[in-house]
């Protein structure tokens, strides 16, 4: 290696301890450039690359080194974190028993062959490997949160729960931690708590559409149709290709009255991925609901014998659709309209029996309905939420 190369090494080393790796993975690969056969050069530029995302890159110049240093066990281990992040469960798993077989307690190679047994459906073989893994890192939060999902898969809840909460106490922030355990709270109905757990999940990662969508099952469950619908709202702004927000928005407008929100969205849940099944359930739900019999058993009878969605029952929901948006349109018209010829909105204040079987003014109740979707009868929503600040809003 040249003085230069050392120096600019050096200098990308710098960089990467204070936490600059777009600076410093510029001056590894400047440091390559110039000492382009130093293999711990090589390591350094693709172990940075990993961590900037470039995972293509990072794979290539990985399998490089290990290819000229068979015996090179961190870029092999590394090799096999880069394939498992492309969703390369294979070829990660290879690697990760590769380096194990020569050194059982690689640290790295342990937690990545942990995660692809996850990844594969074989949680029994994940929970041993964790299980090793725990016993060489005790206090690690990702390693305890490692080990609590193969737990939750097992069906050790009561391990599970132990492990996460373990994790957190050592860093409360810790997401997967967080995210985890609020799964397993969920599937046992412990709603209040998965409410705590995932607002705090998304004050750590607002830009993570996941915690709100376990917010909005959590809320669902307490029987906070509209709560549910603006989490999922918020989730989908997230992630507008999001199959599990798409469905979870239909049977939640369905929940709520708003048929025509439930099948549009049950539609474009089902333009994602026309084999998968969900998008279907909900849209024939929600035909169902609507008295479209004969369709609902179409989509249903279809569903089952694999034929998918007909294209007559498609422009029946089609035109369900836009026939309540067009009815929608004009409503809001004829109020503009009469605004601007001058008449009042209100009417008297005569007294009228609620849904709830109590007395409030007419011009209350013609309020509150003109609040709400047009194909929504529901009582009065009560207090605006405070869930994550978010504001309550016409859905139609």
């Amino acid at each position: 290696m040249t003085a230069t190369a050392r120096e600019t090494f050096e200098e990308a080393i710098a960089l990467e301890k204070s936490g600059e790796l777009d600076k410093a993975l510029v001056s590894y690969l400047r440091a390559q450039e110039l000492a382009p056969r130093d293999s711990e050069i090589a390591y350094r530029t693709a172990s940075a690359l990993l961590q900037a995302g470039y995972l293509e890159e990072a794979q290539s110049q990985l399998r490089r080194i290990v290819f000229t240093e068979p015996d090179n066990l961190d870029a092999r281990a590394s090799l096999g974190n880069c394939q498992l992040l492309m969703g390369d469960t294979e070829n990660a798993g290879l690697n990760f028993r590769d380096v194990l077989t020569l050194v059982p307690d690689n640290r790295n190679a342990l937690y990545g062959y942990a995660s692809v047994c996850i990844r594969d459906d074989r949680p029994h073989e994940a929970a041993e490997t964790a299980k090793r893994l725990i016993h060489l890192l005790p206090g690690s939060p990702a390693v305890l949160a490692l080990f609590a999902e193969t737990q939750a898969k097992t069906g050790q809840s009561a391990a599970a729960i132990a492990a996460f909460r373990k994790a957190l106490k050592v860093d409360p922030d810790h997401l997967p931690a967080l995210l985890g355990l609020s799964e397993v709270l969920f599937r046992r109905k412990r709603y209040d708590e998965v409410i705590e757990l995932t607002i705090r999940a998304n004050s750590i990662s607002p830009a993570d559409p996941l915690p709100l969508e376990l917010l909005s099952d959590a809320l669902a469950g307490k029987g906070a149709a509209d709560d549910a619908y603006e989490a999922a709202e918020a989730a989908l702004k997230l992630s507008p290709a999001s199959l599990s927000c798409l469905v979870r928005l239909s049977v939640l407008s369905r929940k709520l009255g708003n048929f025509s929100a439930a099948l549009r969205y049950a539609l474009e849940a089902h333009d994602l991925n026309e084999g998968a099944q969900e998008p279907l359930n909900a849209l024939g739900a929600a035909l169902a609901s609507l008295k479209y019999a004969e369709e609902a058993r179409s989509v249903l009878t279809g569903l089952s014998a694999g034929r998918g969605l007909d294209d007559r029952v498609r422009k029946v929901a089609e035109n369900l659709v836009a026939s309540s948006i067009g009815h929608q349109r004009e409503n809001v018209s004829s109020s503009e309209r009469r605004k601007s010829e001058g008449y009042e909105e209100t009417l008297p204040a005569a007294p009228v029996q609620s849904e709830a079987g109590s007395l409030r003014p007419v011009s209350e109740t013609v309020k509150s309905e003109q609040s709400r979707p047009s194909d929504v009868a529901r009582p009065d929503d009560g207090p605006e939420p405070k869930i994550l600040g978010l504001q309550r809003r016409d859905r139609t």
